[in-house]
């Protein structure tokens, strides 16, 4: 039985040209099914999404035409590039069926992630988390959606201030019930050109070696060790249903931050090809491996 601190990923959140939403180019159309997203209650930001088959999705987000220079550059992602995966968050298990009754099971999964909260603090990483804070957006239909956020932070001995954005994950816990959030199970959402049925592997390159060493003693706190070469095992909603275990892999020092993806498909043409497009001066890319090959 999963743990109610067990993380899981919720979703990917990848950065794009506002344009991409409105006229997406060819080579994006064609690599997903889409579901509408929204605007969210900042009015900084609109978004697609990609639902997975896992329970999982992608957020592909862009800010609004117009928006204020300044209050961009303030967002937590709001200097990253257009065309990379800019974010990534996690979850826990829901503490009952998802039947409606969002606070009461919001409350309980605040309760364990405190508990989490507490144990990264006391690893003295140098990185902590947050407190939840509410935040939400409005679906295209009216349905007003609620959740709560915890964003990792320098703790106060490194100087406090925010965390390169997907150095490690966020968390995100909703208020409202998760299947308004994630409706995955709707008939026909999750099949998509590219076969993809969830995330294989979170791959983190992190700027410095400081960095490293920090985000290690982040994930060893948080997921399970999958093996002694800086991997993580990382479940998903309901994964275990349609593929195999997920990793996060710790890489080398980079020199400037940088997230990958690979997916598990489901189609067995694709598999070990890449996927992508320019996007400006960027290339995005997403590796494919099958569903049930551990080898991510």
């Amino acid at each position: 039985m999963t743990s109610p601190t067990t993380p899981l990923v919720d979703h990917i959140v990848i950065l794009i040209p506002h344009s991409f939403l409105s006229s997406p180019p060819s080579w994006f159309a064609d690599l997903f099914h889409f579901y509408p997203g929204g605007r969210h209650s900042d009015g900084l930001t609109e978004n697609t999404l990609v639902l997975l088959a896992d329970g999982s999705y992608l957020e592909f987000i862009a800010f609004v035409p117009g928006v204020d220079p300044a209050k961009r550059a303030a967002h937590q992602w709001g200097r990253k590039k257009e065309g990379t995966v800019v974010d990534w968050a996690v979850t826990l298990p829901l503490p009952s069926p998802d039947d409606g009754n969002g606070e009461a099971k919001y409350l309980e999964q605040e309760k364990a992630f405190r508990e989490i909260q507490k144990r990264v603090h006391g690893a003295n990483a140098g990185i902590v988390y947050g407190d939840l804070r509410r935040g939400g957006r409005t679906r295209p239909d009216g349905e007003v959606l609620k959740w709560g956020v915890a964003f990792p932070k320098h703790d106060d001995q490194a100087g406090g201030g925010p965390v390169e954005p997907g150095t490690v994950p966020f968390w995100c816990l909703d208020v409202t019930a998760r299947h308004l959030r994630v409706p995955y199970t709707d008939q026909g959402v999750t099949k998509h050109p590219i076969g993809a049925v969830g995330v294989a592997k979170v791959e983190v390159l992190p700027e410095s070696q400081k960095t490293v060493d920090s985000a290690r003693v982040v994930y060893d706190t948080i997921l399970d060790a999958a093996d002694n070469n800086g991997s993580w095992k990382v479940g998903s909603p309901v994964g275990a249903n349609v593929h195999s275990v997920g990793v996060v892999h710790l890489g080398a020092p980079n020199g400037s931050a940088e997230v990958n993806i690979t997916f598990f498909t489901d189609d067995p043409s694709l598999v070990g090809k890449s996927v992508g497009g320019k996007v400006d001066d960027k290339t995005l890319t997403f590796q494919l491996v099958a569903a049930f090959d551990e080898k991510v």
